[in-house]
């Protein structure tokens, strides 16, 4: 819808602008490119309609045990987002309505045009240096992520997990990666600057990027995802081992899913080596190379009953509060004595 746009001319100047500025950049020194103020607050305006729902509390708070101290909960937000947009709050708030007494940390890491023009390794960093300065945190935690947050949510567990994540539930994320660059609103001014440098674009999105077409180029440029997933071919024993300690991970998918491609990797599913698009077939999580090599700990957790999938029929992140509130609330009610 071309009202969610902003002026054409505008836009479509500042589309030029920026990538003349990345070209540029790139031919010289990429590390000093400088995303200009109107890029920003265009390429946040089209992922409003992507952000985090309003969700309402329903039903009765539990009554807590006694001399018990519910886990503390983290929500990451996705792509654009804010922890402090409505929807957040709102999300955010239906976990101390439901646990009353629980810590729970909207999280406010790369808020904004930072979860798109920050890399993946630096929001890292910062997710970690935000849940440190929480003392409430350290024992462990749930956590729940949205869309990209999930992503996020994926490598501290695979590479830092101190303190620990006991549940993960994952609603729409790029948990196998990102196949393709979408083709809605949200991503219109990504997309141009992501294919200069898929794999090393100064964005978010390559550190999740992965080109099915090609695995040998995947397992060369792959700056991120392919060390969270451990698909290098010196394998990490560290990302292996956080992830089986994990005591349950809930994989959320959208049936109508038009931003995460495939939608499958929501549940760690992706197009088969050497194929891309829609039509190119899917390996399912329990028949890819990783979960039979057990790289990142996914096979040690289904065979112990520790992976649950759910899906909800709609667009990305689209779920409603009586499925928040059936589905994943659930997983934020143990304590921390368990």
């Amino acid at each position: 819808t071309s009202h969610c746009e902003g002026p054409p001319d505008s836009k479509q100047q500042a589309t030029m602008d920026l990538r003349t500025t990345l070209v540029l950049a790139a031919g010289c020194c990429s590390t000093a490119f400088v995303f200009n103020a109107e890029f920003e607050e265009r390429v946040v305006y089209n992922t409003r309609e992507m952000w985090a729902p309003i969700i309402d509390p329903i039903g009765e708070p539990m009554l807590k045990a006694d001399n018990k101290t519910y886990r503390p909960a983290v929500i990451v937000h996705g792509m654009g987002d804010s922890g402090t947009n409505p929807g957040m709050k709102s999300i955010c708030k239906t976990v101390t309505a439901k646990y009353p007494g629980i810590f729970t940390l909207c999280s406010t890491t790369a808020d904004g045009a930072a979860s798109i023009t920050t890399k993946m390794e630096q929001q890292l960093e910062e997710f970690h240096n935000e849940i440190l300065a929480h003392p409430e945190l350290s024992q462990g935690f749930n956590a729940v992520g949205l869309s990209q947050g999930n992503f996020l949510i994926e490598a501290y567990v695979a590479l830092i997990n101190d303190p620990p994540v006991h549940n993960f539930v994952s609603i729409c994320g790029p948990l196998e990666g990102e196949a393709t660059c979408p083709d809605n609103l949200a991503f219109k001014l990504i997309c141009p600057i992501w294919k200069l440098d898929p794999y090393g674009a100064p964005l978010a999105f390559s550190g999740y990027w992965k080109g099915t077409k090609d695995k040998d180029e995947y397992l060369k440029k792959s700056q991120f995802l392919a060390k969270v997933l451990n698909e290098l071919d010196t394998k990490n024993e560290t990302v292996a081992s956080n992830y089986k300690s994990l005591n349950t991970l809930l994989m959320i998918e959208a049936t109508k899913d038009t931003m995460i491609e495939p939608k499958e990797s929501e549940q760690h599913g992706m197009w088969q080596w050497g194929t891309t698009g829609s039509k190119a077939p899917i390996v399912a999580m329990r028949d890819s190379e990783g979960y039979k090599g057990d790289w990142i700990g996914l096979q040690t957790l289904d065979k112990a009953g520790k992976i649950k999938n759910s899906s909800f029929v709609g667009e990305h992140i689209r779920f409603t509060s009586e499925y928040w509130n059936d589905v994943v609330l659930p997983e934020l009610g143990n304590y921390l004595e368990d």
